[in-house]
């Protein structure tokens, strides 16, 4: 975006950098940055000029090659001029931020101090678009949502950052889910804004009506801005167009568009010019197969450890690529996405992130309260496809009545249906259909399940909840903290079958093991304590 970047002397810059800004408005961005890139190479200037048009290029390229972006910016550090450190500084932790690079909290320090020293409203607006790409990478959108807030985009002083303070904060209304809010701040910014931002306002439009489940029309609006763009797309926004179609044609049923569409994309291959590309690997989640995108996928979660961002866009992202990563057998890095997922969910406590969340947590213990927990939770926001997936979910997890399973089958059916979701809306009601061919069989166990199943460290804690023992008992006398043997108990019920420690002491009884593991022998405990403690719960 257009900065405060001038040359004070020669009169050449100035109208060289005023001839980029024109570019950079009429949205030819690429323009603009070989403009610049020309002067570079001719170097025809100083120091202090050559590194003014570093920074504007490093600026730039910062939404589509930030990489090349945080070059340029990191050898403009030496010799911008006083005047416009603060910016130039900001511009870089910006887009560190943005990417979760390590130094981004270091960056940020810097441009802080810098901002101090030589204060400038341009400077202050960037820094703060920098601090609040740094609170979506963490998940905590309403931080960011309060920064964003004290910034007027309408300021004359902060015209230069006007594009990019109007499209974050439409980007923290559909991290919020508010879908009503994000199609009035879109209708305006279209009126309002340059052509510069017509690319990134298209693909955000596309990406609400995706999360809110209007797929015929997304899809619609996303083909016909791929075919005929009003200005060039960039690398970003290109992406989470053709997510969006990804997206579509997996819940339409059409799984081989799905792949020829990310087979022509061909995302970045290396962090950090990947995340501009990440929405990519999120739709591939989808791939009722996806052993064919495994790579991809390990991408997204290594990507998604370093920034939440990407996971932000779209509502029902984050419980597909679990879902995908279990299907693979790869619980490790599901488990890792639907941590992520809680992180988020504590940062940002609206029913949206607390469904989504408790939808992947479901998922990776195989949980069925959890799942209902998540129904509950997505009632109460608009994303219709992420509340129709974990209805489905529900309905296929093994610890379900079939009255229930049935009607939540059902359910999932209606909603995709409601969504244009075709291929979504067969498999639920196939799955109904299996349901009712299988209604008079025995529920049966899926494999890993029963005592056997339990590691050495789950059957010790069994055992000391079985003789009566709290999970804070349990934590003291094991020497772990309360969060693992939460964990640890939320594993042996789902195993175990039983939903209280009632349960767990009777079927425990009926079936306990020779020895327990020496580590957690409940020695301290003996058979007739654990008798009295059982006759006292009853």
């Amino acid at each position: 975006m257009p900065g405060p970047y001038g040359a004070a002397d020669p009169h050449r810059h100035a109208t060289l950098l005023a001839a980029a800004d024109r570019l950079e408005l009429a949205g030819r961005a690429a323009e603009a940055r070989d403009l610049l890139a020309a002067e570079l190479a001719a170097d025809r200037a100083g120091a202090a000029d050559r590194a003014l048009l570093r920074g504007r290029l490093g600026v730039g390229y910062g939404h589509d090659h930030p990489a090349a972006a945080l070059t340029y910016l990191g050898l403009a550090r030496a010799g911008v001029p006083p005047d416009h450190r603060a910016w130039s500084r900001a511009a870089e932790a910006w887009i560190a931020a943005r990417v979760g690079h390590p130094d981004a909290d270091g960056l940020l320090r810097a441009a802080g101090r810098a901002r101090a020293a030589h204060p400038t409203p341009a400077a202050a607006a960037r820094l703060t678009l920098a601090r609040a790409a740094r609170a979506l990478a963490t998940g905590a959108v309403p931080t960011a949502r309060d920064l964003l807030a004290a910034v007027d985009p309408h300021h004359p002083a902060v015209r230069g950052e006007a594009v990019a303070v109007r499209l974050d904060r439409i980007e923290v209304q559909l991290a919020l889910g508010g879908y009503e809010d994000a199609a009035a701040a879109l209708d305006a910014a279209y009126s309002d804004l340059p052509a510069v931002a017509w690319p990134a306002l298209t693909a955000w439009s596309c990406r609400r009506l995706l999360a809110a489940g209007a797929l015929p029309e997304a899809d619609a609006r996303a083909r016909l801005a791929l075919d005929r763009p009003a200005v060039p797309l960039g690398v970003e926004a290109r992406a989470a167009l053709v997510a969006v179609r990804v997206e579509v044609a997996y819940r339409s049923g059409w799984p081989d568009r799905a792949r020829a569409l990310l087979a022509d994309a061909r995302p970045a291959r290396s962090w950090p010019d990947r995340i501009p590309c990440a929405s990519l690997g999120l739709a591939a989640a989808g791939d009722p197969e996806p052993a064919r995108h495994r790579d991809l996928l390990r991408a997204v979660v290594a990507d998604l450890a370093r920034t939440a961002r990407p996971l932000l866009a779209v509502a029902q992202y984050g419980p597909r690529l679990t879902h995908a990563l279990l299907l693979l057998g790869d619980a490790r890095r599901a488990r890792v996405v639907a941590d992520l997922l809680a992180e988020v969910a504590g940062r940002t406590p609206v029913p949206l992130w607390s469904g989504l969340a408790g939808h992947a947590d479901g998922l990776v213990h195989r949980d069925p309260e959890a799942l209902r927990a998540a129904v509950r939770a997505l009632r109460r926001a608009d994303a219709r496809p992420a509340l129709a997936d974990a209805l489905l979910d529900l309905a296929r997890s093994p610890r379900v009545r079939l009255p229930e399973a049935r009607a939540a089958a059902r359910e999932a059916a209606a909603v995709y249906g409601r969504t244009g979701a075709t291929g979504d809306q067969e498999t639920a009601e196939r799955w109904d259909r299996h349901l009712d061919a299988t209604r008079r069989r025995p529920a049966t166990r899926p494999p890993g399940h029963g005592p056997a199943a339990l590691t050495a460290r789950e059957a010790g804690i069994a055992d000391l909840l079985a003789a009566g023992a709290t999970k804070q008992q349990v934590a003291g006398r094991l020497h772990l903290s309360f969060h693992t043997v939460d964990t640890h108990v939320r594993a042996v019920y789902a195993k175990l079958g039983v939903r209280s420690r009632l349960q767990l002491a009777r079927l425990w009884d009926a079936a306990r093991p020779v020895s327990a593991p020496p580590d957690a022998s409940p020695s301290a405990a003996p058979r007739s304590s654990r008798g009295a403690g059982r006759a006292s719960r009853r």
